[in-house]
């Protein structure tokens, strides 16, 4: 996989909190693996994410084939970015019409 330029791009301030192996016991995999456009993966980068975590390990490849995923996962081990990095990769900005949905089940998720 090429590298993708970062040149120019800010980084956040660095999480220096304790990881967990929920987030740590990866595969190895990049965000650049999943074949996602070089915008998207700017946009991953600066908001903080370096690479991917398990559950997006696992999720991210099945999701960007269109195909249904139940997945389960502690508190902050990378859910939401599971199912919306797939989601907006699979946007399309010239179409004006709803491209993706996402239902919550409480008011208190959706904020």
């Amino acid at each position: 996989m090429e590298k993708l330029d970062t040149t120019g791009v800010k980084a956040p301030k660095r999480d220096t909190r304790v990881k967990t192996d929920d987030v740590t016991k990866t595969k190895g995999l990049t965000f650049a693996d999943f074949g996602l456009s070089k915008e998207l993966q700017l946009g991953i980068y600066e908001k903080g994410y370096e690479n991917p975590s398990p559950i997006q390990e696992e999720s991210i490849p099945i999701a960007l084939e269109n195909r249904n995923i139940i997945a389960r996962a502690k508190n902050g081990t990378g859910k939401t970015a599971s199912y919306s990095i797939p989601m907006i990769e699979r946007v399309d900005v010239t179409k004006d019409h709803i491209q993706g949905l996402v239902l919550v089940p409480t008011r208190e998720l959706a904020m």
